[in-house]
């Protein structure tokens, strides 16, 4: 978001803001806690999450750096946010995060066109998720990823994140044992590839076959 900023100005900005370092697996911040500023991604990923009243989690969206995780709209956080790899963050006050928005407008554009992009990307979701096989769900959720997030490699397209089964499983609504199960066919069918932690996608058409 900061990048729309000249290179003067976003020094500016950064000496009014309070970086945090946090571990893997480590909370920025917990639904229902009290908002007090912006929070950016400043580097790692990160993933936010809303949990039910019945103890059920639903992973909404993974964050790289440069992603807002959180702002002031709400008094209270609606989901939480955990860090995915050792990551930074910065808070932004309302009142330096308001004076920002005043002084450069084209920020509240960059804002606006991702909170539209991850609309797109969330309907998109919800019109695969109350149907179909859990095989199903997961090649839509792979591909979601692999057209979010992928990288062009030799094997094919690899899903750059360090994302893990449970990560998966709380994407498509199902348990991590199912998951694996479903991946390990998946690599005996020929349409993945797992490496160090990261899915390759070797058959983008055979994973639209099967959602």
């Amino acid at each position: 978001m900061l990048a729309t900023l000249e290179k003067n100005e976003l020094c500016k900005a950064a000496q009014m803001l309070h970086y945090v370092r946090y571990n893997k697996f480590e909370s920025i911040f917990h639904q229902g806690a009290p908002v007090i500023g912006w929070y950016l991604l400043c580097r790692g990923w990160a993933k936010l999450i809303f949990s039910t009243s019945q103890g059920k989690r639903v992973l909404l969206k993974f964050c790289r750096s440069g992603n807002i995780l959180g702002g002031v709209a709400c008094e209270v956080h609606v989901v939480s946010a955990v860090a995915m790899s050792e990551a930074v963050a910065c808070l932004i006050p309302p009142d330096v995060a308001g004076a920002l928005v005043r002084q450069h407008p084209e920020i509240t554009l960059e804002t606006s066109r991702r909170l539209a992009r991850d609309r797109h990307m969330l309907l998109g979701r919800l019109a695969y998720l109350p149907y179909g096989s859990v095989r199903e769900r997961l090649a839509k959720g792979l591909l979601e990823l692999g057209d979010c997030y992928g990288v062009h490699c030799e094997q094919g397209l690899l899903i750059d994140i360090p994302l893990t089964q449970r990560d998966l499983a709380d994407l498509i609504g199902t348990s991590r044992q199912k998951v694996n199960l479903n991946l390990r066919k998946f690599v005996d069918q020929g349409l993945i590839r797992t490496k160090r932690g990261r899915i390759i996608i070797l058959d983008q058409q055979g994973l639209q076959e099967l959602g």
